[in-house]
């Protein structure tokens, strides 16, 4: 009775494992820059799984969740595919920090036809930043707000 006890632990533990996501951190806010400098050089390459690969360590979500919004990006970039033209490139817009735990880099993702803004959350956490949220949107109307 006591080893089935023990073996039902052990699957309940390593189950418990395998749905929680774990994020790795950076060590500052250079590393997080150098981070979504590869990620938006993905982008403006096409290569969008790889650029979502680069961020699933470091984003506090499952990889089921990381994995669904590279899908979901994919093909929303696919279907207004003439809207936006090819990807061209990605120009860096601002960064800001507010008090000491967060902080935002906005970037555009330049397509022929279109700019996409993306930001880039990132959270101090107790052991370095995690990348807490990100985002594109197809309109840069929100880089003209003061926020």
């Amino acid at each position: 009775m006591r080893g089935r006890c023990i073996i039902i632990l052990s699957l309940a533990i390593n189950l418990f494992f395998c749905f929680v996501s774990f994020s790795a951190t950076l060590p500052d806010e250079n590393a997080a820059k150098d981070l979504t400098n590869k990620i938006m050089t993905k982008i403006a390459n096409g290569d969008i799984d790889n650029a979502f690969k680069l961020m699933k360590p470091y984003v506090p979500i499952s990889a089921t969740e990381i994995d669904s919004a590279a899908i979901q990006t994919k093909a929303q970039l696919e279907q207004y595919g003439q809207r936006y033209g090819e990807p061209i490139g990605f120009e860096f817009i601002d960064s800001t920090k507010i008090g000491d735990s967060v902080f935002r880099f906005r970037y555009l993702a330049k397509m022929k036809n279109n700019a996409l803004p993306w930001v880039f959350i990132f959270y101090k956490t107790t052991d370095g930043w995690t990348l807490n949220n990100f985002s594109w949107k197809d309109s840069v109307v929100n880089l003209f707000e003061k926020n």
